[in-house]
């Protein structure tokens, strides 16, 4: 009988099977994985600053970085754009950018249409402040300054929306952002959805990022009459943990969008990149509303996407944010590995009990004094919770991965719209009849 459960507990999904090995901690040759390949993420050097122009306006700043490849540093031949950023005001970008020299451009995009044209304020690679990137170099509070008059070296438009993921080898190259997927349209049964690259995707996310393609993906082209539903899977899932949800969705009113991630970076970066990505999507499209569906670990990336995301008046309205056993208190496994593991993945910084991060979802300093985060006015959260313990009822009550603890977290409660819950695992809960009725029925709500 011991062995027969034994097995069952080893046919656990895959997220399961996940925080078991982070509890068992794995052998050295998977951690000296883990090194090789933060060893990779830590050749990028890191581009930051501001950026404002001489007039107030309403239209999105956008930064972008180009590469000097070798030859005269006045022709502009010589020179390609390898990543963007944008702002919907003055305000903060960053980069991460492979060995290199670099320089930096802005513009105002008057028409918000992620393409530079001849006239628009435009603030010029400046030859005399280039930027050396590898791991010794940082580059920090540069501040940069769009002149009204400013025009751009290069004849005619500049398509600052154009990338696509590329190859390994040539990725190398060029920055994270260069990666990333805007739309692109595809199925659930796309190869790169499929459960080994997600699993990789913790242990070794720089191969994920270059080879499989961080970012949104459609599963039709864009449709202006149907509203967008963003759905954010957990550590070591992939979009297609929605199937269930999204065959029973009524793709007359929504079309689904799937974010697709590594699960083995730094959940603030993952925040960061979520961001940017839908604020690109809004540039091409200009949709006003959306809402959001995550499941576990996707909500506290969610949560932290909404916070950044929803200030400024030309953001797209998320009236519905549903989110589904999410570990808001954390999760213990992640401090075993923490503690105990030969190489620390770096999201597991962020998984345990009373990270900055999980910290940083729920409260703000005031005075000294913590204060409750509320989510940005607008956003109505509904919180699903499983509690459908596997085999042995000893020990915490959970859904068979995460705790009832960490899922019924105060602070998530506190500015819940609602709170449902299921006789579900961790996984069953994302294949059920009755969430799947209430999450339509939530939508339909919610919708105009």
């Amino acid at each position: 009988m011991k062995e027969r459960s034994r097995r069952r507990g080893w046919r656990l999904d895959h997220c399961v099977r996940l925080w078991a090995v982070a509890m068992l901690i794995l052998t050295g040759c998977v951690f000296q994985e883990v090194r090789t390949q933060q060893s990779k993420m830590e050749t990028f050097c890191r581009i930051d600053g501001s950026v404002s122009a001489r007039q107030e306006t309403p239209s999105p700043l956008l930064v972008g970085l180009v590469r000097h490849n070798g030859g005269t540093l006045e022709d502009p031949q010589n020179w390609s754009l390898v990543d963007h950023f944008v702002l919907e005001s003055p305000g903060r970008w960053m980069f991460r950018a492979g060995p290199g020299t670099y320089g930096l451009v802005a513009f105002v995009d008057v028409n918000a249409d992620g393409v530079y044209q001849p006239g628009e304020p435009f603030m010029p690679v400046d030859t005399s402040q280039l930027l050396t990137c590898d791991s010794s170099h940082s580059h920090a509070e540069l501040a940069l300054f769009i002149p009204t008059e400013g025009r751009s070296r290069v004849k005619g438009e500049i398509d600052f929306l154009k990338f696509q993921a590329r190859s390994s080898s040539a990725q190398l190259q060029q920055t994270l952002g260069a990666a990333t997927a805007y739309g692109v349209v595809t199925t659930l049964n796309d190869s790169r959805f499929s459960e080994e690259h997600a699993i990789n995707s913790l242990w070794r996310p720089y191969d994920f990022i270059f080879d499989v393609g961080p970012g949104i993906y459609f599963l039709e082209p864009y449709d202006a009459r149907k509203i967008p539903v963003l759905f954010v899977h957990g550590i070591n899932g992939t979009p297609t943990n929605f199937r269930y949800l999204v065959e029973h969705l009524d793709r007359t009113k929504y079309q689904p969008w799937l974010y697709y991630y590594p699960s083995g970076v730094r959940l603030t970066g993952l925040a960061d990149h979520l961001d940017q990505t839908m604020k690109t999507l809004q540039l091409q499209h200009g949709f006003r509303q959306y809402h959001v569906i995550a499941h576990s670990m996707g909500g506290l990336v969610s949560r932290g996407f909404l916070l950044r995301n929803q200030t400024g008046q030309s953001r797209a309205r998320v009236p519905l944010y549903i989110t589904i056993s999410t570990p808001w208190a954390g999760h213990k496994a992640a401090q075993a590995g923490v503690d105990y593991a030969p190489a620390v993945v770096y999201v597991w910084n962020d998984m345990v009990p009373r990270s900055a991060y999980l910290t940083d979802l729920f409260f703000i300093d005031s005075d000294g004094e913590p204060v409750h985060r509320r989510l940005p006015d607008g956003v109505h959260h509904h919180l699903l919770f499983g509690f459908k313990h596997r085999g042995s009822s000893i020990g915490e009550s959970s859904d068979g991965t995460v705790t009832l603890a960490s899922q019924l977290y105060s602070g998530a409660q506190e500015d819940a719209s609602r709170l449902y819950g299921f006789d579900e695992t961790h996984m069953s809960i994302l294949d059920s009849m009755e969430t799947s009725q209430l999450i339509n029925r939530l939508l339909d709500d919610a919708s105009p």
